[in-house]
């Protein structure tokens, strides 16, 4: 690492025993060299297409019909542009790892400073580990909903939960190679069991159901619709570089981006839509009781596995970019180490989710929803930068124990653009949560849209943070110089 010294968190060693399928990775945040690099971009689609083959995607769908009240068509358009625009962010933020071959809140140092950093790097850690406790809870609760396993007592619940909880993080301790082999076969597994349940409910379907939603609740429920949507890509942006790292320098970017934003867009969307489509045989009932009301019961119990190891894919990543964002932020692990920590408190926080009742559960996930907020101009910033900055911190020096390129170690006009466009994104946001349970709703966004749950505090926050960037950018030189620092755009 050219003679410096480098931060905690793993260890310099032999390219081929870095990154190998049920091997234990090495590295922790130290960049991958170029003799390290394998892989072809393809790979990221099977990742971030298996981050989204999940019942989150397809409960998205349902909730445009039944909670928003739009007709399947208005849904397909408002699940497709907001996937487009989630998948767009995630693919762009790709490219960073292979510029850099650092994890992404490492590579954010040269954006926001070393210490400006840790802001995003903290409040990434904690909402994966919040993400991946409830998922775990979900995977259990899924599986106790059938009736094979109604009447088992509640120390059965706790076993399960051990189980789901040790078998997420032992494949994120694995590493990169392990979770990429993974998803590799869930995602076509995922597929197959889509299309059976597709076959099973068609004949329920109603495609030319209708919003009976009058034109201003109408444009209202596909605002929020299209901000519930682009959320659930965009919550991914911070991840991004993590999985694209190891991929070799000379990667064609086109490939890049549209592999990872493809493979997020594919899954939303095919999920979203059948979601919808189930949804619209009966839109007052929930999604899983018309699932189990329209398949055999040997499916039922088939899909409900399925549903389980597919939470299990979105906790590979929670997990493993958690442990890295640790280690950026301060923490002194190895990150296998860091991996395993994480584990534990998220299987701690998931046992309070799963056994502390319906009411706590519900505004657990209005918590996280909310923490949305920060992401699209956090993403807008790094993205910005990455194609406008003149000059970059050579990759070495973004795990260097000492010396700071900025001001305390914080890039100021950055970190303002941030702050200004996630101020402008709450001041905007507009999620009403069900009827008693706790929940933020900005008290700009009630009074310009009369109560109505109109939510288009994406479009605000990235509108924002682009005017604030490329106006605070101009108070810095023309040409940024830092301590080894080397070009590494395109």
């Amino acid at each position: 690492m050219s003679g410096q010294e480098i931060e905690p968190g793993g260890r310099a060693s032999a390219p081929d025993l870095d990154d190998e399928f049920l091997r234990v990775e090495l590295r922790g945040l130290e960049p991958v060299p170029p003799t390290g690099r394998h892989g072809r971009p393809r790979e990221l689609f099977f990742i971030w297409a298996g981050a989204l083959s999940d019942f989150f995607s397809l409960f998205a769908g349902a909730l445009l019909i039944s909670a928003a009240g739009l007709g399947f068509w208005d849904a397909a358009l408002v699940l497709i542009l907001g996937a487009l625009a989630g998948g767009a962010m995630l693919g762009l933020l790709s490219l960073t790892g292979v510029g850099t071959g650092a994890p992404q809140i490492v590579q954010s140092r040269m954006v926001f400073g070393r210490r400006g950093a840790i802001l995003g790097g903290f409040l990434t850690m904690a909402i994966a580990i919040g993400w991946f406790a409830y998922d775990c809870a979900i995977a259990v609760t899924t599986t106790r909903a059938l009736p094979l396993f109604q009447r088992t007592p509640l120390w059965w619940a706790g076993i399960l939960l051990v189980v789901i909880v040790g078998a997420s993080f032992a494949v994120a301790v694995f590493g990169h190679r392990t979770i990429s082999v993974f998803q590799h076969i869930q995602v076509p597994a995922f597929l197959v069991v889509c299309g059976a349940l597709a076959l099973f409910t068609f004949p329920r379907w109603n495609l030319l159901i209708e919003s009976r939603l009058a034109v201003g609740p109408h444009l209202a429920a596909m605002a929020l619709g299209f901000t519930l949507t682009f959320a659930l890509v965009v919550s991914w942006v911070t991840y991004a570089a993590d999985y694209s790292r190891y991929l070799p320098v000379d990667s064609r970017p086109a490939r890049v981006a549209l592999a990872s934003g493809g493979g997020s867009v594919v899954s939303l969307v095919g999920c979203g839509l059948l979601g919808a489509a189930i949804q619209t045989s009966d839109p007052g009932r929930l999604l899983p009781n018309l699932i189990v009301a329209s398949v055999p019961v040997g499916f039922a119990y088939c899909f409900a596995a399925f549903i389980i190891l597919a939470e299990l894919s979105s906790n590979y990543l929670n997990v493993y970019s958690a442990a890295l964002c640790a280690l950026a932020i301060g923490i002194r692990l190895r990150r296998w180490l860091a991996a395993t920590v994480v584990g534990v408190v998220g299987g701690l926080i998931a046992a309070l989710v799963l056994f502390a009742g319906s009411g706590f559960q519900g505004n657990y996930v209005n918590f996280l929803t909310i923490t949305y907020v920060w992401f699209p101009a956090w993403a807008v910033v790094v993205i910005m930068d990455w194609r406008l900055g003149a000059k970059a911190v050579d990759p070495a020096r973004l795990v260097a124990r000492r010396g700071y390129w900025f001001s305390f170690g914080v890039r100021w006009p950055t970190m303002a653009a941030f702050l200004v466009g996630t101020a402008a994104t709450i001041a905007f946001f507009n999620e009403p949560p069900p009827p008693g349970e706790w929940g933020f709703v900005s008290p700009l966004a009630q009074h310009l849209f009369l109560g109505q749950p109109a939510d288009i505090s994406g479009f605000v926050g990235v509108a924002v943070t682009l005017v604030a960037y490329l106006s605070l950018r101009r108070l810095e030189p023309r040409v940024r110089e830092y301590p080894g620092a080397r070009q590494v755009l395109p």
